[in-house]
């Protein structure tokens, strides 16, 4: 009688430096009509690095095993909970992977998600906004992804992912874009930022802690801005007065 073993696998949880995966094998018969043998079933807990691959798909770099290191590939889309975390599911639908951890925007085309409790595990992406422009009542960061698309510049629409948060100043009139992770947890995004003033209207060319550009563009009404941050609103004003009307202010990160 001739014996073989089959692989079943199953991913089961992401964590920031770290990947558990279930394993059954299964020894079969090839001559028997009972088919198969009792399974026999392993659960796997490899250290390793997460970060993502030139397509924007999710991976993980096993480390600490004999041999190079194994990358694992999690193909199709992922998506945000209803935490703002990302979740990847598989195919059939029978794994899910919830990675937890905060959105940064360090450059104009990227944003980056950081896994909790990791200096080494994060997801860098490339985007593109929806739209430069923004009104800070929607309390929305939109961008276009594309994930699994094998070409170098994203040409199709793409998936929409949508970062939701609350616009305040903070103290030095920068501001930042508080997002809630839910139970309780909020976390701010930083910027700073180039004011002008036009009729009616102020508007923040947003920039980040480098004082590059991120192409983000918020505009408020100075009935919106005094109803808004009414503080805030008299500091610009005062810097307007002081700098005169055409020049632009700028506010550090």
């Amino acid at each position: 009688m001739k014996f073989k073993d089959t692989l079943r696998r199953r991913f089961i949880l992401a964590e920031s430096d770290s990947l558990t995966i279930e394993t059954i094998t299964e020894f079969v018969q090839g001559l028997s009509p009972k088919g198969t043998v009792p399974e026999h079933l392993r659960i796997l807990k490899l250290k390793g690095t997460w970060r993502a691959n030139d397509y924007n798909e999710l991976c993980f770099e096993a480390t600490g095993r004999k041999g190079p290191p194994e990358t694992f590939t999690f193909k199709g889309s992922w998506k945000l909970n209803n935490n703002q975390q990302i979740e990847w599911v598989s195919e059939d639908g029978r794994d899910t992977l919830t990675f937890k951890g905060y959105w940064q925007l360090p450059s104009a085309n990227r944003i980056v998600y950081i896994l909790e409790g990791s200096s080494t595990s994060r997801f860098e992406f490339k985007v593109q906004l929806e739209s430069p422009t923004l009104y800070p009542k929607k309390g929305q960061l939109r961008y276009r992804i594309g994930i699994g698309i094998r070409q170098s510049r994203l040409t199709l629409p793409g998936q929409l992912l949508i970062l939701y948060g609350e616009w305040k100043f903070s103290r030095n009139l920068g501001l930042t874009f508080q997002m809630d992770y839910g139970k309780g947890k909020i976390k701010a995004i930083e910027f700073g930022a180039t004011v002008t003033f036009g009729r009616n209207k102020v508007i923040l060319a947003l920039k980040n802690e480098l004082g590059k550009p991120l192409g983000i563009i918020l505009t408020m009404t100075h009935k919106f801005l005094e109803h808004f941050d009414a503080e805030a609103f008299i500091r610009l004003k005062s810097r307007k007065d002081q700098y005169g009307v055409e020049a632009g202010i700028t506010v550090p990160f």
